[in-house]
C-alpha cells in the first residue's frame, strides 16, 4: 500500500497568526510534525500543502517538500486533496496530520496507516487515546469519540460522551465520582485522518452537516453520509496547538518523550 502524508498548513490563523512557524523547543512546528510522519512505518512520501511562502521556504529549508495550494481553500482536507492533486500520483492512502500537532507520535502515524492496509474496505480511519484525567474530559478542545465493537467511529463531540446515567459526573462539584476503570471507556480522538483517494474526494465535494457546524467537527460530515470512520488505539497523547499559550504544553510532552534537552 502506497501512504502520502499531507501537512496542511496555512499562516493566517485567526488566534495564531504564523502559527506553522512558531518555535517549538528551537524549530519551527511544522518540522516537528514533518518529522514525525517520516518516521512513521508505512509512510512513502510527505508533503506540507500550504498557501504561504514562507511557510514552503521554511519547509524547504529543513529539507522538506511543500506544495502550494489555494489560500481560499476552506479547510486542512480541502488542502490535503488539493495537493494529491496537483502531485499527480496514484496512492492507496492518503493521510491528512494537521499541521499544529508537534507532539504527533510516529507510532501513532503507523497505526492509522496499518488501520488501512488491514482493513481495504474502509473508506476512512483515524486515531484516539486514553484519557489522562478526568478534568479532560471537560475541555470542549479535547475532543471525544465512542466506537462500536468493529472500533468504527459513531460519534464525535465536544461534550464528555458516552454520559453515565445514574451520575453526577457532568456536574463538576462531581467530576472526582468517575471510577479510573470508567475513565477507560472514554477515548481522546488525535488530529489525524486516513482516506481512500475516491473518499477523499467524496468528502470534500459534501456539503457541511448541520452536527458539524453545531460541534465545528468536520468529521462528523463523514458520519452523517453514512462514511465508516475506523478508530485506531494507541497510548500516545498529541496535543494541538491553537493559541501561543498552548505551546508550553506541546514542549512538555516532547521533553517527556525525551526529545527536548532540559
Amino acid at each position: 500500500m502506497r501512504t502520502l502524508a499531507v501537512l496542511p498548513s496555512r499562516f493566517q490563523a485567526s488566534r495564531f497568526p504564523g502559527k506553522p512557524l512558531a518555535p517549538i523547543a528551537g524549530r519551527p512546528m511544522i518540522q516537528w510534525v514533518f518529522e514525525a510522519a517520516s518516521r512513521a512505518e508505512g509512510v512513502n512520501r510527505v508533503v506540507v500543502a500550504t498557501d504561504d511562502e514562507r511557510i514552503a521556504a521554511a519547509v524547504r529549508g529543513f529539507g522538506g517538500e511543500a506544495v502550494m495550494t489555494d489560500p481560499a481553500l476552506p479547510s486542512g482536507t480541502d488542502r490535503t486533496a488539493a495537493a494529491l492533486a496537483a502531485l499527480g500520483e496514484s496512492f492507496d492512502c492518503v493521510l491528512n496530520i494537521q499541521g499544529d500537532e508537534p507532539a504527533m507520535h510516529p507510532e501513532t502515524v503507523a497505526a492509522v496507516v496499518a488501520l488501512m492496509r488491514e482493513q481495504p474496505d474502509l473508506p476512512m480511519g483515524t486515531a484516539a487515546c486514553p484519557f489522562a484525567h478526568v478534568d479532560e474530559l471537560f475541555n470542549p478542545n479535547a475532543v471525544k469519540v465512542v466506537v462500536d465493537d468493529r472500533q468504527r467511529a459513531l460519534y464525535f463531540s465536544r461534550s464528555p460522551i458516552p454520559y453515565l446515567r445514574n451520575s453526577s459526573i457532568f456536574e463538576p462539584d462531581f467530576r472526582p465520582w468517575l471510577k479510573p476503570e470508567q475513565l477507560t471507556h472514554f477515548k481522546r480522538h488525535l488530529g489525524l485522518y486516513a482516506y481512500r483517494p475516491d473518499a477523499l474526494r467524496a468528502f470534500t465535494q459534501l456539503p457541511p452537516h448541520p452536527l458539524e457546524l453545531m460541534e465545528m467537527l468536520e468529521q462528523l460530515r463523514a458520519l452523517a453520509a453514512g462514511i465508516p470512520i475506523g478508530v485506531a488505539h494507541t497510548p500516545y497523547l498529541s496535543l494541538g496547538v491553537d493559541i501561543p499559550g498552548d505551546v508550553p504544553a506541546a514542549e512538555a510532552l516532547l521533553r517527556e518523550r525525551g526529545l527536548v534537552r532540559h
